[in-house]
Order: C-alpha cells, then sequence, then structure tokens
C-alpha cells in the first residue's frame, strides 16, 4: 500500500540524474499490484520491459481482434460466392442483417464495457469470443434471410465491448504518449485481418462442394472454430496486469520478471496516476453521467462517427465492386487484401509519426482526407477508366482502403489521454459505439440500382469524411485555447518525465 508525493530524480543511461518535475499526484491511498513509489530504473531496463509488452502482450490482442474482424466482415467474402442464391437474399436484406450486427454491437457496448472494466477484460472478452465463435460457425445452417439477421445480430451483440475493453488493458502497460502507436497497431487489426482474409477465404471457398458444404459454409465454419479456439487460449494466457499473472490448475507463469513487471505498473502511474486512483473499481452511474457532461468528448464521437460512414459498406462491397470491374471472384477476394496492406502500412506510419511528434489533430485530418480523396475518385472517375485505374496502386479502391480508419487509433488516443481514468470506460465505449452507428447510414448508401460503381453513396461518404475533418481541426483548435492543447490530464496532474525513455512530450 504506498501513495505518490514527490520523486526528486531517477536514473538515466546508468549515469545521468534527470530532474523530475513534481507536484502531488495521488491524493488518496492505493493500492495496485506492482507499483512502488521508491523505484529507479533506468531506460535500458524501460525499453526491455516494453519490448516484452510490444511482442508478447500486443501481438496476441491484435490477433484476437482479427478475427472480431473475419467473422464479422467475411460476410463480403461468402457474398461473392452462393449466399444471396442459397438462402434467397439480395442486398435489402444483406444491408438489413448488417443494420441488425450494429444494433447489437451497440447495445452491449456500453454495459459489456462496464462488466470488463469490473472483472478484468483479460477475463471477460475472451469469453465473449468463445460464444461469437459459436454463433459464426453456426452461419452453416442458415437456410433463409431469418437465419441471417438472426446471426448477425447475435455475432455484434457478443463483440460489443470488445475494442473499447482491450483498448483499456492495453493503456495499463504504456504511458499516455505511447498509445497512440500502440493503438494504431491494435486498431491495425481491420488491416491485418482483411490482408488476411481475401487468401484465406479463397481458400475456404474453394473447399465448396467436399462434405456437401458450400464454400461459404467452409468459410463460416473454419473461422468460427478457430475464434472459439482462440478465446480459450486468450482466456489463459492474457495477465491481470504485468504482476499479476493468470493462476491455471494452481500454476501460472508471468511473462515479465518481478522487476520488470514493476517498472511497466509504476511509470504508468507515475505518467497518468488517475489510472491508480479507481484500480479495480466498478464504474458507477455517477461515471457515466460525468462522463457524458464533458464537453471534450463529443468532438471526437461526431468525426469519429462522420468519417466511418464510408466503412460499412465498403468492407460488405468492396470484392464485388472489385469483381464489377472485370475480375473474377477469386481474383477479387485476392486484391480487396491489397488495399489493407497498404491501410496497415498508412495508419501505423501516421501513429509513429502523431507519437514522436506528440500532435494529433492534423494527423487525424490527414487519415479522414485520404479516404475522401479514394471515394470522390472511385465515384467520379470517367466510366471508360481502366480497371487498373480504378483499382489501384493509386486507383479508388486501394486508396479509399487506405483511409478506412487510418486515423481512429490516433484519436481514441487522444481521447484517452483527455479524460481523467474513471471516464476512460465509458468514452471509449462512446467512440466505438460511434464509429458503429455510422453503420446505419453506412448500410444504406450502396443501393442495388446504384450497382456496379455505387456513385451517389461514395459521394456521400466522401462527404461525410470531409465534415469529420472539420471537426476535428475545431476540436483541436478548442483545445488549443482551452485544455492546454494536444498534451492530455498527465500534464495536468504533473509535468510527465516519461520515466527512463528518452521521447519529449
Amino acid at each position: 500500500m504506498s501513495s505518490i508525493s514527490e520523486k526528486d530524480s531517477f536514473s538515466r543511461s546508468g549515469a545521468n540524474e534527470h530532474k523530475v518535475a513534481t507536484t502531488s499526484v495521488l491524493d488518496e491511498t492505493v493500492e495496485v499490484p506492482g507499483y512502488d513509489a521508491s523505484l529507479q530504473f533506468d531506460p535500458r531496463e524501460v525499453q526491455k520491459a516494453l519490448l516484452k509488452v510490444d511482442f508478447f502482450i500486443l501481438p496476441p490482442i491484435v490477433l484476437c481482434f482479427c478475427f472480431l474482424q473475419f467473422d464479422r466482415t467475411n460476410i463480403g467474402n461468402a457474398l461473392t460466392d452462393t449466399l444471396r442464391k442459397d438462402i434467397n437474399v439480395g442486398n435489402t436484406e444483406v444491408n438489413l442483417a448488417q443494420t441488425l450486427f450494429t444494433v447489437g454491437f451497440i447495445i452491449t457496448e456500453l454495459p459489456f464495457n462496464m462488466i470488463s472494466k469490473y472483472i478484468g477484460p483479460e477475463r471477460f472478452l475472451p469469453i465473449t469470443m468463445f460464444l461469437w465463435g459459436i454463433v459464426t460457425w453456426s452461419q452453416v445452417f442458415m437456410k433463409n434471410a431469418s437465419g441471417l439477421y438472426a446471426t448477425r445480430f447475435f455475432i455484434g451483440a457478443l463483440e460489443g465491448g470488445y475494442i473499447p475493453g482491450f483498448a483499456l488493458y492495453i493503456s495499463k502497460f504504456y504511458t499516455n504518449q505511447e498509445l497512440a502507436f500502440r493503438y494504431a497497431i491494435f486498431w491495425a487489426a481491420n488491416s491485418f485481418a482483411g490482408a488476411l482474409g481475401g487468401p484465406l477465404s479463397i481458400g475456404l471457398l474453394s473447399l465448396g462442394g467436399r462434405g456437401g458444404l458450400r464454400g461459404w459454409q467452409w468459410l463460416f465454419l473454419i473461422e468460427g472454430v478457430l475464434t472459439c479456439f482462440l478465446g480459450v487460449v486468450a482466456y489463459l494466457y492474457f495477465p491481470h496486469n504485468a504482476a499479476r499473472s493468470k493462476s491455471v490448475f494452481g500454476k501460472s507463469f508471468s511473462i515479465f520478471t518481478e522487476r520488470e513487471a514493476s517498472i511497466l505498473v509504476t511509470r504508468v502511474i507515475y505518467n497518468d496516476p488517475t489510472k491508480a486512483l479507481r484500480y479495480g473499481k466498478p464504474v458507477l452511474p455517477s461515471h457515466i453521467l460525468d462522463t457524458f457532461g464533458d464537453w471534450r468528448l463529443y468532438g471526437h464521437l461526431v468525426a469519429a462517427l462522420l468519417s466511418m460512414v464510408m466503412i460499412s459498406p465498403m468492407n460488405t462491397y468492396a470484392p464485388s465492386i472489385i469483381k464489377s470491374l472485370g475480375f473474377t471472384s477469386l481474383q477479387a477476394n485476392g486484391l480487396n487484401s491489397v488495399g489493407s496492406i497498404c491501410a496497415l502500412l498508412w495508419s501505423v506510419s501516421l501513429a509513429f509519426s502523431s507519437d514522436r511528434f506528440q500532435e494529433r489533430g492534423f494527423h487525424i485530418a490527414a487519415g479522414y482526407l485520404w479516404g475522401a480523396i479514394g471515394l470522390l475518385w472511385l465515384a467520379l472517375a470517367p466510366e471508360n477508366v481502366g480497371k487498373w485505374v480504378l483499382y489501384g496502386p493509386t486507383g479508388g479502391v486501394v486508396w479509399t482502403q487506405m483511409g478506412m480508419g487510418s486515423a481512429q487509433a490516433i484519436s481514441a488516443a487522444w481521447l484517452t489521454t483527455k479524460m481523467e481514468d474513471y471516464k476512460r470506460p465509458v468514452a471509449l465505449a462512446a467512440y466505438v459505439m460511434c464509429i458503429q452507428l455510422a453503420n446505419f447510414p453506412g448500410n444504406q448508401l450502396f443501393r442495388t440500382q446504384d450497382a456496379p460503381r455505387y456513385k451517389y453513396g461514395l459521394i456521400i461518404a466522401a462527404a461525410c469524411a470531409i465534415a469529420a475533418t472539420v471537426v476535428i481541426l475545431f476540436w483541436k483548435l478548442l483545445y488549443r485555447l482551452f485544455d492546454g492543447g494536444d498534451s492530455g490530464v498527465e500534464a495536468k496532474n504533473r509535468h510527465s518525465e516519461f520515466l527512463g525513455t528518452d521521447i519529449d512530450v
């Protein structure tokens, strides 16, 4: 049981003493496993501990997120097979099913995140992952639109809370100024899944006819079973925090040494003491009211909603759009991966730059505008333009996919650092809910009569992305005038010193 009052100095590179600006940071007694107020450490120890998080915690989370993305977007791959004919559905039914998915996701987002905060995302989220995996493979038995509606709804409902829950979990290991890059890697699971999903779907769809199953049935079956397996592994693997590993049958294995765990926990609390004040405590109704009463929340919510209108229709119909350009079904699913690979490189580079220069607003705006440019090119290019010009690598499809969600991690990190820790579960849940709310208008943009180019929907989505850019830049101005610029709550509690890293605030 300990508290922080003042820290005079810490060892830097094993020799140089670096003065730490201090104030009173915790005004109540706290008890966090691994926290040691008297701990001293040098940059090499910090980097070694962070590398373990980067290689042993973050990648498994990204892998889990990949399967979330597989299971909510594989409907797009299935549509290039015989799904429409086999269960007798068209665009109207598919759009409604995707809307029901969004309804389910939004309904559970906040309550699931509150449960996750209380019992631990490392416990709760693998359980929900196992359950949505069951629903994913149960799509094998769909016979009509009703089956499609039911399965999509329950997949969405069980996936609710996953993204903000693991975003909070990641923040246990990193300081606020390190979050944008790590969140970008986390959100890059969308791109990883897109890159892997195309080739994977080619292989699974090609199994059509074996065992009396269609290709789309093999797709849902195998991806669903793998999701269930991964959920079990995740439940056993993820530690409660750096200093508390999971115990299975009375035995436990820790990724970190005792000192590494203490370094990770202590530096995070030094950086942002609000992370310690309500450790292990539930989210209260008053916290919900406080969060929604905070003006800083709304710019991020509105920008997220507007910028993500493009993502649902593009995820659902991008393979079909590519196919309509003159490619085969297998080529379309394979080519759909290229945009995801490019998106991965762009989003991670953007977030790395954002962390490096400690600037948020202009980086987010760049991500939004990138997607808008791709949408406008795909919509307004002349009809006689060749298929490769419309597709890529500088064409509308690839360019749009690069921009889709490329700045969401930076905005989430910015919102996270602007909120006290007790508000973060609600704020992140609201943020992800707004991303999902964008699916409501997004799912209705691509109408059957506008196929195959969907010009009408593409122009509206581009206008929304441009509007999101205006909102986030206006919020940057408000922050500059009233809330300390791009810095977060750590700047209000104390002058953050990064405790062993060489990054300037």
